[in-house]
């Protein structure tokens, strides 16, 4: 995770990442604002943005870096080999759930701690077919999900690297 105290020289590639990762939190909270009802088509997208998340983040310790590319791989897989889509869903949601903790430890506001549990609201309500409530949760995290990506975007670049050299390979 980033120390905004340090300012890296940031090459094409790091700026690239950086922008990728701060489109991916803005395009999952336009998904969650529209998504209603309509999961079967927002999976996919959803799954997706999870994905390009997933290889943009920049957290020293690989331990966390590695679960959350893992979550969103698995997203990837599950979602493309078209198995049980619920599970590829959740995965996704799991990788800005966990995205969000991060950013809480960046931004420390109390509020991007209730994203996970919002996620796995809307994912539960989806399971349980419970519709108008499933609608209320996808409303909150994208309200969630939004603030944290205009957070993220009112910061330099350099904020987002830190350190280059206390990241585990």
């Amino acid at each position: 995770m980033a120390d905004p105290h340090i300012k890296c020289e940031l090459d094409i590639l790091d700026k690239l990442t950086v922008i990728l990762y701060r489109s991916a939190f803005t395009l999952v909270a336009i998904i969650m604002a529209v998504i209603g009802s309509e999961t079967n088509a927002a999976t996919p997208f959803l799954v997706m943005v999870a994905l390009l998340a997933s290889t943009t983040v920049h957290i020293y310790d690989k331990r966390f870096r590695w679960l959350i590319q893992g979550a969103g791989l698995f997203a990837a897989i599950w979602f493309m080999a078209g198995l049980w889509q619920p599970l590829a869903l959740g995965a996704a949601l799991f990788v800005f759930s966990a995205l969000s903790i991060k950013e809480y430890f960046c931004f420390k506001v109390k509020a991007l701690l209730l994203t996970p549990i919002v996620l796995a609201g809307f994912w539960f309500c989806l399971i349980f077919n419970v519709l108008n409530i499933a609608i209320g949760f996808a409303v909150a995290g994208a309200a969630l999900l939004a603030f944290a990506a205009f957070s993220k975007w009112r910061m330099p670049l350099h904020f987002d690297i830190g350190d280059k050299s206390r990241y585990q390979v």
